[in-house]
């Protein structure tokens, strides 16, 4: 992570805004400082970035692409999920597992992440949200941060970030179909039988 250099007093300018930086940012957008920043879920959040590369301006701040690429559950990141370890090591958000009533959101952590004869994962979700330091790190990007950048960031979180996530993938598979032909579940997410 760049703009931890020195307690988040180093210009997000001199240094590139990276995935990990994007995460922040689209934690804390729209949410007063102090607020519950909070995604629920590894795969919306991985989903939100895969959109946020693609549907905003982003590429105009973010010096480093997610390398998203076609896998079992449409677009992939191992970028999204090794930038959620950083930062939760560094104390920057929270990373809760919890009981999930359903296995949706665990397709590629238990696909393509953990070790398959880990059975922990079954039906545990990850949730992130900032912490006190998370928070700090995020008013520093957002000094360094061009207004309308932000606005855009807080306009697409507004957008994208409530909604169920079936509906999230669906819009993904719908509209970057490139990315779902090595999918897993593309039948049942766009409803298409064979």
């Amino acid at each position: 992570m760049t703009a931890i250099l020195a307690e988040f007093g180093v210009s997000a300018m001199a240094n590139p805004i990276e995935i990990d930086d994007a995460i922040v940012l689209l934690l804390g957008a729209g949410v007063d400082q102090g607020g519950r920043a909070r995604i629920e879920g590894v795969t919306r959040l991985e989903k939100l970035i895969f959109l946020l590369e693609r549907e905003t301006h982003s590429d105009q701040w973010l010096s480093e692409d997610a390398e998203f690429v076609a896998y079992n559950f449409g677009p992939f990141s191992r970028k999204v999920y090794d930038a959620v370890d950083t930062l939760a090591a560094a104390g920057i958000i929270t990373d809760s597992a919890r009981f999930a009533p359903d296995d949706m959101d665990t397709w590629e952590e238990r696909e393509a992440i953990t070790d398959k004869s880990d059975n922990g994962y079954s039906y545990t979700t990850r949730d992130f949200e900032l912490t006190d330091r998370g928070w700090r790190y995020f008013a520093a990007l957002d000094e360094e941060m061009k207004p309308e950048a932000l606005k855009e960031l807080t306009s697409f979180k507004a957008r994208f970030a409530p909604l169920p996530l079936r509906q999230l993938v669906r819009y993904v598979y719908q509209r970057y179909d490139e990315f779902t032909t090595n999918s897993l579940i593309r039948d049942d997410i766009l409803g298409h039988h064979s």
